[in-house]
């Protein structure tokens, strides 16, 4: 006897009882308490499900909060404390004291760089990664709240489709190193930042460029902490593709534009 789990339309399995060959056949009797029986396993079933789907809803909510804390209270206060030191580091001449400070900042940039990736993954859990453009986007949603403004954003070509999975993961963490880089340098008021996956590379091979263009103070002939530049070109070089520096789109090109391409 074969009978479907069923419940509001809804099949969820089925219950089979065989009999051994030569045996009576069910009676009527045997298929109403079998019927009854298949109603009461769906039901069982269903609520089970219900249960689960609670469990999961109040785990969701309780990681939505944790991340909306960290965001708004540790991310915030850590970005003011950095402020701080960043001030202390430049009104400071004793060379121990400045060497002090900007290894203490660079370790905040550090923090608060694991405390956003903890943000992203307790606001998506379970979920597969996004693609290129969302985790493009969040970037620079996230650096918003810091700058005061927004900066633009433009994608070129099949971004979500032709990047891997290396350079897509690295070229996200230069996009955040480059936006850090324009809050806490820069003092700029407009950022550009676009992500085009059609450019070809000097060795011909298919690549993406991320441009990050800014009308700031730009860097200092000679002198500026330059320690998120080197990060950017080691990043880029370890996938074999380079990082330069070029003038950024304030007046008579004031300001600074990194210009990040690697590999597909």
């Amino acid at each position: 006897m074969l009978l479907p789990l069923c419940i509001d339309g809804r099949v969820l399995g089925g219950l089979v009882m065989p009999r051994a060959r030569g045996e009576h056949p069910y009676g009527r009797a045997e298929r109403a308490l079998a019927e009854q029986f298949a109603a009461q396993a769906a039901l069982a079933l269903v609520m089970a499900e219900a249960q689960r789907d609670r469990e999961r809803l109040a785990v969701y909510e309780d990681r939505d909060r944790i991340a909306r804390d960290l965001h708004d209270l540790v991310i915030q206060r850590l970005f003011a404390t950095g402020m701080m030191l960043e001030n202390a580091h430049r009104r400071t001449a004793a060379p121990e004291v400045r060497d002090g400070v900007g290894r203490a900042v660079e370790e905040l940039d550090v923090t608060i760089q694991e405390i956003r990736s903890a943000i992203f993954a307790l606001r998506e859990p379970g979920e597969e990664p996004s693609g290129l453009r969302r985790r493009v986007l969040r970037e620079i949603t996230t650096a918003a709240v810091a700058l005061g403004f927004t900066p633009s954003h433009r994608c070129v070509g099949p971004v979500d489709s032709a990047v891997g999975e290396p350079a897509g993961k690295n070229l996200v963490a230069a996009l955040r190193e480059a936006l850090s880089n324009a809050f806490r340098h820069a003092r700029a008021t407009r950022i550009e930042v676009v992500v085009d996956a059609t450019v070809t590379l000097p060795d011909g091979r298919p690549g993406v460029r991320l441009t990050v263009a800014d009308d700031g103070v730009g860097i200092p002939e000679g002198g500026g902490r330059r320690s998120g530049l080197h990060n950017l070109r080691r990043r880029a070089e370890s996938l074999g593709g380079s990082c330069r520096i070029e003038p950024g789109i304030g007046p008579e090109g004031a300001g600074t534009t990194v210009v990040w391409e690697v590999p597909h």
